[in-house]
């Protein structure tokens, strides 16, 4: 059996927890290595014992989430179609869908240089930046959004690769990337003194080598070429791709607005509260990003056995990868009551912002067992072709109910009621989605109905 027949074979054929498993798990390991550089990066930056520049970090950290985004609508949106063009063997289209990718990607990273290079000073102040932190946090801004078209790019074609069940050469270009960026790190911060530029720089590096990476698998490697033709551009093909891809980036772009809330709010308790926040939010990152891995590697799953009419086997797929998110949630939760303090002190020797910052982990990471629930909902629902369903829970976690809640917490407890907002939102949206999921099903003329013989 070759290796295309083989992914095709895990998609349709696989037991659901192996399958899981071959799906999500390189995912997860590539996202594991992820927060590892991130983690490298917050290091580095702390070596500088300066609260400034790591509050600078922090602050720049959601225009980040913002292009992972937009890189995320690109991504998500054609993983869907692409997955569902597999399961019914459209093999013409899924190619189709992969060139418009190219091509958006090439659009989208054109406005948002153009634009955050025009507005670099007003996006500086919007992101919470006040007097001895405004001046890092414009060295941090440069870089990222002059290289926007690269991380745009490496995110949208990781998630793209995995439509096909490519996981582990994805994994391959994420582990890359991050090498390249931890070897840089040291020497663009340090030996060539550029200190928080240099980390931003070695980030767009990293995610340049990434991007290669994915690029090369369409000249061998991949089940499907791009197929580019005028057809591409059909108001149905672009319609599906940001019907679905929309709400997917619109969670991170919400994820990165919450941030600057977040952030605008903390700053108002000092550097220190602001830049152990950010440590802390960098270390529980590693929670959310192995949950989203995993609600990653069910979605083509999701999407192929849907594509197929295989009811029990979408069912069986969410059941499973829900139960291994709940445990996998428990076990960050153990993990980071134990160690938390000493974690936040790797990166920081300054006292106070270790007190704030393990605080902010303790309390963040009670909702680990839950919202890996919310994110295998949200993305299943992608994968079904589900838009307005998924789009109501991306907007649902981080902006129309967090943004309010974080507000009246802030003002009825202060510093406690701005780190706990986060948990009591997740539990409420684990319940919102496992209705919403619920309701699908039921409504669905595919999965409301026995499987087909």
């Amino acid at each position: 059996m070759n290796e295309n027949n083989e992914r095709i074979r895990v998609l349709a054929e696989e037991p659901v927890f192996t399958a899981i498993l071959k799906m999500a798990l390189p995912v997860m390991l590539g996202m594991i290595i992820q927060v590892f550089y991130n983690m490298v990066d917050t290091f580095f930056i702390g070596r500088m014992n300066d609260a400034n520049q790591l509050a600078a970090a922090s602050l720049g950290f959601p225009l980040f989430m913002i292009l992972m985004s937009v890189g995320g609508v690109i991504g998500m949106g054609s993983s869907s179609l692409i997955s569902r063009f597999l399961g019914a063997k459209r093999f013409h289209e899924a190619g189709e869908v992969i060139a418009l990718a190219m091509a958006l990607n090439l659009v989208f990273a054109a406005a948002v240089t153009f634009l955050g290079l025009l507005f670099l000073d007003p996006l500086v102040t919007v992101l919470g930046a006040r007097d001895a932190v405004a001046g890092p946090t414009r060295d941090y801004l440069f870089p990222l959004i002059a290289g926007s078209a690269v991380i745009l790019g490496n995110f949208s074609f990781g998630i793209i690769l995995r439509a096909e069940g490519a996981a582990m050469r994805a994994m391959y270009g994420m582990i890359i990337g991050t090498v390249v960026n931890i070897i840089l790190d040291p020497i663009m911060i340090f030996t060539l003194g550029m200190g928080i530029q240099g980390a931003a720089a070695a980030t767009v590096l990293g995610n340049l080598a990434g991007l290669i990476w994915y690029l090369s698998s369409y000249l061998g490697k991949s089940i499907l070429k791009p197929v580019f033709d005028r057809g591409i551009f059909r108001p149905e093909l672009l319609g599906q791709t940001l019907a679905i891809g929309i709400p997917s980036g619109l969670n991170q772009a919400l994820m990165a607005v919450a941030g600057i809330v977040t952030n605008n709010l903390a700053a108002a308790y000092g550097a220190n509260a602001l830049g152990g926040m950010g440590v802390a939010q960098r270390v529980y990152t590693l929670a959310i990003l192995l949950l989203i891995g995993l609600a990653a590697g069910t979605q083509p799953l999701v999407g192929f056995n849907y594509g197929a009419g295989n009811r029990e086997r979408v069912r069986a797929i969410l059941k499973t990868g829900m139960s291994m998110a709940v445990v996998i949630g428990i076990a960050l939760l153990i993990l980071f009551t134990a160690i938390g303090r000493p974690f936040i002190g790797v990166f920081s020797d300054l006292p106070e912002l270790v007190n704030r910052g393990a605080w902010v982990l303790q309390a963040s990471t009670l909702s680990a067992p839950i919202v890996g629930i919310v994110m295998i909902s949200m993305n299943s629902l992608q994968a079904l072709g589900k838009a307005r369903p998924s789009l109501l829970l991306s907007v649902g976690r981080q902006g129309l109910f967090y943004v309010p809640i974080v507000f009246l917490l802030n003002r009825m407890f202060g510093f406690d009621g701005l780190v706990f907002t986060q948990p009591v939102v997740d539990l409420f949206m684990a319940f919102l989605s496992l209705a919403m999921l619920r309701s699908v099903f039921r409504r669905d003329p595919v999965l409301a109905k026995p499987e087909r013989e």
